[in-house]
């Protein structure tokens, strides 16, 4: 049996993103996939086809739901407040924010910033409680030569006291509460969309720029071959194109994106 090397990594990226997220994602996946080919079977007579259908539909919902949930805060918030009917939402009444701390990595990189906060809160009984936490971003990773030490932190610093400020002067903060125990869960910014703000998205990044530069090297050098195969009209090669365009242009998007994000500082 002959695998298709792209699709193995689309697959390997597929289980990495969503292991990083939530495994509730890979339900959600399953269980609409699963009712879309059923219905599609028992209404459209689809059955020779059903297999690749419910993996094409399997992997695309699934991965849709992990982009969200690792680019936006508001999805995750909304995510667990289905999921988790019973827990009880806090009502918040102010955010203090202390001072903000930079965390390097052994090689003195810088990593991270965090800035403590105490959240006030209203428990059940109207009871004004604190919960100490903090807010934090991460470094954007950048690749040499373009990397700069200086400007990794005045990136950082506006990324994060943006952030920050926006989070207390809004108080863009969810609150929940375990309905038997004394568990605490909180939800950090609404942002329809958001990067930065977790570890999962810094490795998001650094698989898209390893991505980039493999695949251009892998298009320089098999280039006449891919242009050959434009003029095929199988649908395994067809696939394979899709596959290999699609991989390329979204690397492609978020390299340029950051990069020129980046030299503004």
């Amino acid at each position: 049996m002959k695998f298709n090397p792209f699709k193995i990594i689309l697959w390997l990226l597929f289980v990495l993103m969503v292991l990083l997220n939530s495994f509730r994602l890979f339900i959600y996946g399953f269980v609409i996939s699963f009712i879309i080919v059923i219905i599609d079977r028992a209404f459209f007579g689809t059955r020779s086809r059903s297999d690749t259908q419910f993996l094409n539909l399997f992997f695309s919902i699934t991965l849709f739901f992990a982009v969200c949930y690792t680019f936006s805060p508001f999805f995750r918030s909304l995510e667990f407040e289905v999921s988790h009917p019973k827990w009880t939402q806090y009502d918040i009444e102010k955010i203090d924010k202390h001072t903000t701390k930079k965390i390097y990595s052994d090689r003195n990189i810088l990593k991270k910033q965090q800035t403590p906060v105490v959240i006030h809160y209203l428990d059940e009984e109207g009871t004004t409680q604190k919960l100490d936490t903090y807010f934090e971003h991460y470094a954007l990773p950048m690749f040499p030569p373009l990397f700069n030490a200086k400007v990794s932190e005045n990136e950082l610093d506006y990324i994060h006291q943006r952030g920050v400020n926006k989070l207390v002067d809004k108080q863009n903060v969810h609150l929940f509460k375990h309905p038997h125990k004394d568990l605490l869960k909180v939800f950090k910014g609404m942002d329809a969309f958001a990067v930065r703000h977790s570890i999962g998205s810094v490795i998001v990044l650094w698989v898209s720029y390893i991505l980039f530069m493999g695949l251009l090297v892998y298009i320089i050098i098999r280039f006449k071959v891919i242009k050959e195969k434009f003029q095929i009209n199988t649908p395994k090669e067809r696939l394979a194109l899709l596959l290999i365009s699609g991989l390329f242009l979204t690397s492609f998007t978020i390299t340029i994106t950051s990069v020129l994000h980046y030299l503004k500082f």
